[in-house]
């Protein structure tokens, strides 16, 4: 990620090739195409994606052969980096495999880490050089580096996790691993991805002096110790820093090195990604135009969401390109990262910082955090005041380390759900603050008064019915009698009250089932004389399912060869009673509501079907489970398929399903035949005016000739469906095609047959 108060960067645009030639090739940028045109011999350099299926080696090996320099290769994306003649380009725009080709950009110094006192908008290139302006001052421990935490609520946080045992990895211009503010901190690995070697501080006679001091600066947030002046929040955690900019405004810095340093720590174990970059706008014409800043074009966005994807907090700058609308940078529009605005210590927004919403019309940024007049090591010894979202970004994944640390199992998303809970904009999240300033003493669930609640405290319950205890440790209390009141809800607000309950002992043991969901708990003490003190609000904390089914339960489908399959499933504990469990099982086709078969009062958690099932028919089961008088519904998360091992006897073109698709979480449709005997067969789906828009048969995964044979089905214990006879509503060229009704055409030897298939669009 690259950003304004950060560092700039690329910009592609993505339009179709001609209608005659989407079928066979990809999905070309115009630039490129417009270059290629013009100046033949022109080196370009560009992302080529490759067809889910086909391997990566085998286009960068035809690319090389083309005259090509591979600069990197990413399994997230599926996707190689080049550097290419255009004449070599236009020859791989030919290439079956390859889906879509955009060009990189080129990284521009968008002038960040700005010196304070200054114009709100950012005027020096750099924290070269600014003065130390942070002196022995307020706080005995922080010094002037106080005021964040403060309006954070980091304190409460940092007395009990300091980020040990957390992994993060920083992206950013470089880091001077030598600065004596960061002496004892754990540094795991470190690469630069510019100059490919494993030195991330400035190298004499390759960098331009001063590189690294940007990234030093951000790191400073997290790690850095200045006596009295400057104390890193999670000076604990284990770091992996990657050098992914060039600041020299004439060398390509690719995106790819971004998405290449995403991957490394993926590859060492990262828990958390912080990156104060961002792209946008590079210095040789390319640019992502505004509709793109939606989610799914930019690289470095696609590859934020998979590092979430894989449980990897993504923390990035929203950028310094505000107050204008719509002005965050990428990967900030990324669905999953947390996208970070700047505001002042009063809790005004900044007037350099990135607005939302997306193009697609999401709420970025996610949240705010202070970013003006902040105080960050800016050399050796020395300790300035500078402002962007270079520095709000920081703040906020470090605070998420400590969380991390004190919540080791909560995910991505719960935790987002944390800080937003805990967020000073919650109530009215906007496209400038987002949901605002997280309070992460209360994300922690850190009490705000003399209550300290015991448990639950983690973020995942391990039963449906917990005991909630907690001490009393406020000393301004009498000994007893001290009531407290127990609330719990299934919202921040404790609007939804699940039980509100008065109690004189410091625990009370749940006998009613927790559904599952989010709750939220808090105890309010109270004794004689009319003092009050509370816990504060715990949470949010996720009941565990009921049932969980561990068998013909997976999203994208199963296929067993047992006509009697035995269902299999798990339970978190219960207490006795509401407990034990009982549960009620269904199976029924997957387009019925109707079951097939039904049994009732299971106690084990294995049941074998004891009649048979049809083959070559879709089926869904579903769980009731009973705790006492409460039920709680499982459905099976996918259908599932008995397949057939024998030959067909006739020939045959199934329904494609999903139909309408996407749908039923699929944003594929299938496509199943039987073949009754060996010949030539074509698959294909068409537009209602009879033209190709996608052949399957024959094609790189059928030849022309099949034997007899049932297709589509996946294998047995898998998916029900082939992935290569899976169609997504694109051209063979990758290109998406316009909602609608379309055709699915079987040609095989004897006969001709059409199915309609229904295509909602993407």
């Amino acid at each position: 990620m690259r950003g304004p108060p950060l560092l700039g960067a690329v910009a592609l645009t993505l339009l179709a090739l001609p209608a005659s030639a989407a079928a066979q090739r990809p999905f070309v940028s115009p630039v490129l195409a417009g270059v290629w045109q013009r100046a033949p011999d022109t080196t370009l350099s560009a992302w080529l994606f490759v067809r889910p299926g086909a391997p990566l080696a085998g286009l960068a090996g035809r690319a090389e052969a083309a005259g090509a320099r591979i600069r990197a290769r990413s399994r997230w994306l599926h996707a190689i980096s080049v550097d290419a003649p255009a004449g070599a380009l236009r020859r791989l725009a030919q290439d079956p495999d390859l889906v879509r080709m955009q060009p990189l950009g080129r990284f521009r110094l968008n002038r960040d880490a700005l010196p304070l006192p200054t114009t709100p908008r950012p005027v020096a290139p750099g924290p070269a050089g600014v003065g130390d302006t942070c002196g022995v001052i307020g706080d005995p421990v922080y010094g002037p580096s106080e005021m964040p935490l403060r309006r954070l609520n980091l304190r409460p946080v940092t007395a009990r996790a300091d980020g040990a045992g957390v992994t993060v990895a920083l992206l950013d211009t470089g880091f001077d691993t030598a600065n004596p503010a960061f002496t004892g901190v754990t540094v795991a690995a470190q690469r630069d991805f510019v100059f490919d070697d494993n030195t991330v501080r400035d190298e004499l006679g390759i960098d331009v002096a001063g590189a690294h001091n940007h990234g030093t600066s951000v790191w400073s947030l997290f790690a850095g110790d200045v006596p009295g002046r400057l104390r890193g929040i999670a000076p604990g955690a284990t770091y992996l820093l990657a050098k992914t900019e060039d600041v020299r405004s004439e060398t390509r810095v690719e995106e790819d090195d971004y998405v290449s340093a995403l991957e490394w720590a993926d590859s060492i174990g990262v828990d958390i990604v912080s990156s104060s970059l961002a792209y946008l706008v590079f210095d040789n014409g390319f640019s992502y135009q505004p509709s793109q800043v939606n989610g799914d074009v930019a690289v470095t966005t696609i590859a934020a969401d998979e590092a979430v994807r894989r449980g990897i907090v993504v923390v990035t700058a929203a950028g310094n390109t505000g107050p204008a609308f719509r002005s965050i940078w990428t990967p900030a529009d990324a669905d999953s990262a947390f996208a970070i605005g700047a505001e002042d210590s009063l809790g005004a927004i900044a007037i350099f910082s990135g607005r939302g919403p997306t193009a697609d019309g999401r709420l970025k940024p996610d949240f705010t955090a202070p970013g003006v007049a902040v105080c960050v090591v800016i050399a050796p010894n020395r300790v300035g005041r500078l402002a962007g979202t270079s520095f709000a970004t920081p703040l906020i994944a470090a605070g998420a380390t400590l969380l991390l640390q004190l919540q080791p199992a909560i995910t991505p998303m719960g935790l987002r759900d944390a800080l937003r809970a805990a967020a000073s904009n919650r109530a009215a999240p906007d496209s400038t603050f987002g949901w605002g300033r997280p309070d992460f003493a209360a994300a922690a669930g850190i009490p705000a008064g003399g209550v300290t609640p015991l448990e639950p405290v983690a973020s995942r319950l391990t039963t449906i019915t917990p005991t909630f205890a907690w001490a009393l440790v406020d000393p301004n209390f009498p000994p007893p009698p001290v009531t407290y009141r127990l609330r719990i809800a299934r919202d921040s607000a404790f609007a939804a009250v699940v039980l509100d309950t008065v109690v004189t002992a410091q625990a009370v043991d749940l006998r009613r089932p927790l559904k599952p969901g989010v709750i939220f708990w808090s105890v309010h003490a109270r004794n004689d004389a009319g003092d009050t003190t509370s816990t504060g609000r715990i949470g949010p904390l996720t009941v565990p399912l009921w049932a969980t089914l561990t068998s013909l339960s997976n999203p994208a489908g199963s296929v067993t060869d047992s006509v009697q399959p035995t269902f299999t499933w798990t339970s978190p504990p219960v207490a006795s009673p509401p407990g034990p469990y009982s549960y009620d099982l269904f199976v029924r086709r997957a387009a019925d509501t109707i079951p097939d078969f039904g049994v009732a009062g299971v106690t084990t958690t294995s049941f074998r079907l004891p009649q048979p099932l049809e083959r070559n028919a879709l089926y869904r089961w579903l769980l009731v489970t009973h705790a006492g008088p409460d039920t709680s519904l499982s459905p099976s998360l996918g259908s599932f398929l008995v397949v057939d091992g024998g030959t067909p006897t006739v020939t045959l073109l199934y329904q494609n399903f999903p139909n309408p698709f996407p749908g039923f979480g699929r944003d594929s449709t299938c496509l199943w035949f039987d073949l009754a005997t060996t010949g030539v067969v074509e698959l294909d789906i068409l537009d209602l005016r009879g033209n190709r828009v996608r052949r399957f048969i024959p094609g790189p995964d059928f030849p022309a000739i099949l034997p007899a044979g049932r297709y589509g089905r996946g294998p047995a214990g898998g998916t029900t469906c082939d992935p290569r006879l899976m169609w997504d509503g694109r051209t063979d060229g990758g290109h998406p095609l316009p909602a609608g009704v379309y055709l699915s055409k079987l040609k095989a030897p004897g006969m001709v047959v059409f199915k309609r298939i229904v295509f909602r669009g993407k």
